[in-house]
């Protein structure tokens, strides 16, 4: 029943297995046997995000890293990344240092089914899926907190928008800080 599942679960694919490690592997190989995807927001960020060859020399240990930051799931996963790759390699760059705040956010945006992510210098929107999501109490109270700093866009699709920072990554730190504060109801 399964085409082509010889080639998914055979030799020729082990070395795949190696680079991407066992957890990832596992969870690609789920979506390819049951064709679920899981939804991930769309992203457009205008800002450097990866780990630089001159920061973490070998492909492995890069690979092992990118591993880390793709299973962030919170702040304490991004703190406990973060001092890991600061102890192994130093203080790390201003690339990787965006590529974790990109972690946190989409991780923190799953949880609100966040259709689309985009982010520059010039601010950032979070585009929810339908009116419904507005009905969230969460993202009410979020937005009733954060009523000065942020603006619900209804023009296409439901929005909501972020001013503009210093840097993209300042923008993302206040998109984040905007959806744990809706997801836990304190703030950071």
């Amino acid at each position: 029943e399964i085409r082509g599942a010889g080639s998914v679960l055979g030799r020729e694919q082990h070395g795949h297995m190696d680079k991407v490690g066992y957890e990832l592997y596992a969870k690609l190989l789920k979506e390819e046997l049951t064709g679920e995807e899981q939804t991930v927001a769309d992203l457009d960020i205008r800002a450097d995000a990866f780990i630089p060859e001159k920061y973490i020399e070998a492909s492995a240990s890069r690979l092992d890293c990118y591993k880390q930051i793709a299973e962030i799931r919170s702040i304490g996963d991004y703190k406990r990344v973060c001092l890991s790759m600061e102890e192994n390699y130093g203080k790390m760059p201003q690339e990787v240092l965006n590529l974790l705040v990109i972690a946190v956010l989409k991780s923190y945006a799953a949880k609100f089914n966040v259709r689309k992510i985009s982010v520059s210098a010039k601010g950032g929107r979070l585009e929810l899926p339908s009116l419904n999501s507005l009905a969230d109490k969460r993202l009410s109270s979020a937005l009733d907190k954060f009523a000065s700093s942020v603006r619900l866009d209804m023009t296409k699709t439901p929005a909501i928008e972020f001013p503009a920072a210093r840097s993209a990554r300042d923008v993302m730190l206040g998109m984040t800080k905007f959806l744990r504060f809706a997801e836990s109801g304190k703030s950071a």
